[in-house]
């Protein structure tokens, strides 16, 4: 049976393919002439998406209605550039069904990076090939495949051991990035106001975000925690050292409250950040002002409260990269067991030669998942028998561990898939009135978008998840487990999907934009200096064509790990067989729904 599975998934899957290969192959069709006339204003298209049929050719009649804007199409070299007063006459062959995304290129204010414009080409079967090949990985996922459970363990390798054992080799990653975290800071108060062309916007939510969430997390889990600048400065007053090891001599070093000790904290300020993503991620003296209010409120938490309670329980970036850490490839865990059994003075979690763990884990005990572990490698340097592993492990190890599964991470892990959604839509889609909304330009508009928002993201998903896990318990015939352990559980099954869905998104953000990193570099105050000579670099337009595959490539390999996690969960809570094979069918189909919406999304 499971055999046969994989075949039909296997067949499924070359099934949506085929088409999806033949579309690509076909030869243009030959159709009409259309024009459009199209109006350009702060920050949009109007009309901001058409509709066309594959072969014709559109014509856009551009006016501007305020400032000069540029027209650039993603994937091709045409672009123009739009005075006001002046109309610029622009063609776009549309060739093939699909979508065609327009964008502006010459930087006109806050929102600029996400002035973009669409064009629908029919028939646009591109979200049924592109679902069909996704249901048809899902059913592969369903079937079981299995990897390896092997781990390879880094410390094996000697350098690398002894590297990470030297104490000024943590306060060596950390030094560049407090040099970095200081001028975005002065750069976001002294700066311009035109986040396109400000070191702070640019270099936190391109730069630093990009690779956060395209490699850090991927691959190495809660990596940047390590190199973090931000509780820096509070551990070095109370410490009252750099490098050198010394007792805390500084701060009151209190227990933090019980009540708090959770992710909630994390999970209202996470929410926070997004909600106002479209005002931080654009203007550099918000961006300045919340980095400093995160450093000082590090500050005064390393002052009152014993070890790293602001990177515990208060950083909402700590809590979303804690998260997605379960997926990671990487863990640093007890290599035996037993030797942790039996040692008396457990200096990981305690200290002593080295400082005790700041997040309150131990190695040999409690330590199952990475979500708490900062690799900050203070267990290295403290445990006397060389008891660590830093190893590599199958992706989305930890999603398997039922020890430790909370509601809090349960609804940060529902939390962030749902605002993956909804920012490709505000941030993505060409629809001018939601950016204006979201930008904070009205009152009422703003408590509008703040309701729907608060009540896709808080409520719309988590009702169709706790749907899901009610069907699922019914299906599998198991009215006797909570349904509130089956909400909690099968969150972490969304996980993967979730990291899939932030990484396409942020690809498409950071991938158009590239060219103002070394911008920003030579002129980081927008002052119009030329410290480098790279201040007029410009981007070609030309590898975005490309950029869809690549999100849908992401969101195909985050619905595998998502249904291949589901089915281990499922038959966890639910029980194995077909029980738990009935079980599965709504949470897979909800996973693959969610994917089919992105994907629509992103190909029209």
């Amino acid at each position: 049976m499971r055999r046969l599975t994989v075949i039909v998934g296997a067949a499924l899957a070359l099934a949506g393919a085929l088409p999806l290969l033949t579309g690509l192959a076909a030869e243009p069709a030959v159709g009409r002439e259309v024009e459009v006339p199209l109006l350009v204003g702060k920050f949009a298209f109007s009309p901001p998406r058409i509709s066309v049929a594959a072969g014709d050719r559109v014509t856009f009649r551009i006016r501007s209605r305020d400032v000069t804007h540029g027209f650039a199409v993603e994937g091709t070299a045409i672009e123009a550039t739009v005075l006001p007063g002046r109309e610029v006459r622009v063609t776009v062959p549309a060739e093939r069904a699909g979508k065609i995304r327009y964008r502006c290129s010459v930087i006109c204010g806050p929102l600029h990076p996400f002035m973009v414009g669409e064009i629908v080409v029919r028939p646009n079967l591109w979200p049924l090939w592109a679902g069909a090949l996704t249901l048809g990985m899902g059913l592969v996922a369903s079937a079981g495949v299995t990897h390896s459970a092997a781990r390879a363990d880094l410390l094996g390798w000697r350098p690398l051991r002894s590297l990470l054992t030297r104490r000024p080799f943590q306060f060596a990653l950390i030094a560049p990035n407090l040099f970095a975290f200081t001028l975005i800071v002065l750069a976001g108060v002294v700066g311009t106001a035109t986040g396109a062309a400000n070191f702070a916007t640019i270099f936190v939510w391109l730069a630093w975000w990009g690779l956060l969430i395209l490699l850090l997390i991927p691959l190495g889990g809660r990596l940047w925690c390590a190199m973090c600048p931000i509780p820096a400065p509070g551990e070095w007053l109370a410490r009252g050292t750099l490098v050198e090891h010394r007792e805390r001599s500084v701060g009151l070093g209190l227990p933090w409250p019980k009540p708090l000790q959770n992710l909630w904290p994390a999970f209202g300020g996470l929410f926070l950040l997004v909600l106002f993503g479209l005002v931080i991620t654009t203007r550099p003296l918000v961006t300045a002002l919340l980095l400093a209010g995160f450093a000082a409120v590090a500050l005064v938490a390393h002052l009152v409260f014993e070890r790293r309670v602001f990177c515990r329980y208060l950083c909402p970036v700590g809590g979303l990269i804690g998260v997605y850490s379960m997926a990671a490839p990487l863990e640093l865990r007890a290599g035996d067991l037993e030797v942790c059994r039996r040692c008396r003075g457990k200096a990981c979690f305690r200290g002593g030669a080295a400082y005790p763990c700041p997040t309150f884990q131990f190695p040999g005990g409690g330590l199952s998942r990475n979500t708490y572990c900062l690799l900050c490698t203070e267990c290295l340097k403290a445990c006397p028998y060389d008891n660590l592993a830093l190893r590599l492990r199958p992706f989305g190890a930890d999603l398997h561990v039922t020890r430790g599964r909370r509601a809090d991470e349960a609804w940060v892990a529902l939390l962030l898939l749902g605002t993956a959604l909804a920012h490709s839509l505000i941030k993505l889609g060409p629809w001018g009135w939601i950016k204006s909304w979201a930008n904070f330009e009205g009152g009422v508009e703003f408590v509008l978008y703040t309701a729907l928002f608060s009540g896709a993201v808080l409520a719309g998903l988590p009702a169709l998840h706790l749907l899901g896990a009610w069907l699922s318990r019914t299906l599998a015939g198991a009215p006797r487990v909570p349904l509130g352990r089956l909400f909690v559980e099968h969150a972490y099954a969304v996980i993967p999907l979730s990291l899939g869905a932030w990484m396409a998104f942020t690809l498409a953000v950071v991938l158009p934009n590239l060219s103002y990193i070394p911008r920003v570099v030579s002129d980081p105050f927008g002052w119009g200096w030329d410290l480098f000579g790279t201040r007029a670099t410009t981007w070609t337009w030309m590898p975005l064509g490309a950029l869809p595959w690549a999100q849908l490539a992401l969101l195909c390999v985050g619905l595998w790990g998502s249904v291949r996690a589901a089915r281990r969960i499922v038959a966890q809570t639910l029980g194995d067989g077909a029980a738990a094979r009935r079980g599965l069918v709504p949470l897979a189909a909800l996973l693959v729904a969610i994917t089919w919406g992105f994907v629509a999304l992103y190909f029209g």
